[in-house]
């Protein structure tokens, strides 16, 4: 297996094992970020649209009600995400929608085929992400949008380095996040110029807001794409790691709890 390979099945299997937990408030960050995605592509309508690594549905099921003649695809490979978003989808009655299983490597559509296309905190986790956006550019019409969203550079700080010093101190070796290939304005509108896209903009938005205790950074932890990080623990250093992490993490605090620092980016460009 490859590098690659083992990446994608590690990060399938982390989403299947976190969904149930996804949509807690901790992460509200996620539903802010989408209210902006969703602005960037006025819509009219009656498109069809595209949204790549869905997850739980968190940009299809906003984007849905907007679309009184039109309608989403939200594809996602962890099936664990998707039937959270199906019972989203279900529950609000929301009939214009379609979740599928599908791996955003091999997307099983004509060319030419969507409106516009969104993909939310998902390019990065492909080692070739000049080719899986170029993929993805071939099932849009000409003239359609393709819109990106990822996390600026010092996203998380400082809770995030705290993190991973505390990983390397359980013998780990400090993660480097896949989306830190992408964290800067410079380098989305690079890798869309260099996928072809045109009437480039990158637009970054600061989102964080303050968590009221330490745990609610652990449900950040423990019910996201952090949670892969921590696999290698057994069930006692795990729960040391928790209590000595969360201790440094409460020496943050002020008056009005702990800063979640969240800078997103949002990467437009228009296909030729």
């Amino acid at each position: 297996m490859t590098d690659e390979q083992e990446l994608k099945a590690a990060v399938r299997n982390t989403f299947n094992i976190v969904a149930e937990g996804y949509d807690n408030p901790s992460f509200r960050f996620f539903t802010i970020s989408a209210e902006h995605m969703i602005a960037c592509l006025e819509l009219k309508g009656d498109e069809h649209l595209l949204d790549v690594a869905t997850g739980t549905g968190i940009v299809a099921l906003q984007l849905a009600p907007l679309l009184p003649w039109g309608r989403v695809i939200a594809i996602d490979f962890s099936e664990g995400m998707l039937a959270q978003a199906r019972m989203k989808a279900a529950a609000r009655a929301v009939a214009n929608v379609d979740f599928l299983e599908m791996d955003m490597q091999a997307l099983r559509f004509p060319d030419c085929h969507f409106d516009a296309v969104t993909c939310a905190f998902g390019i990065f986790f492909v080692e070739d992400m000049e080719s899986q956006l170029r993929h993805i550019s071939d099932k849009v019409k000409a003239g359609g949008k393709i819109i990106l969203s990822t996390f600026y550079d010092d996203s998380f700080m400082p809770l995030n380095e705290l993190f991973y010093n505390c990983i390397q101190r359980y013998g780990g070796e400090k993660p480097v996040p896949t989306w830190k290939r992408i964290s800067t304005e410079d380098k989305c509108a690079s890798l869309l110029g260099s996928a072809g896209l045109t009437g480039i903009r990158v637009d970054t938005r600061d989102i964080g807001y303050y968590l009221k205790d330490p745990d609610e950074w652990w449900n950040v932890i423990w019910n996201g794409g952090f949670r892969r990080y921590l696999d290698g623990l057994s069930t006692v250093d795990l729960a040391e790691f928790r209590k000595e992490h969360l201790a440094e993490v409460g020496e943050t605090a002020t008056e009005n709890g702990i800063w979640l620092d969240v800078k997103v980016m949002y990467a437009v460009g228009t296909k030729r």
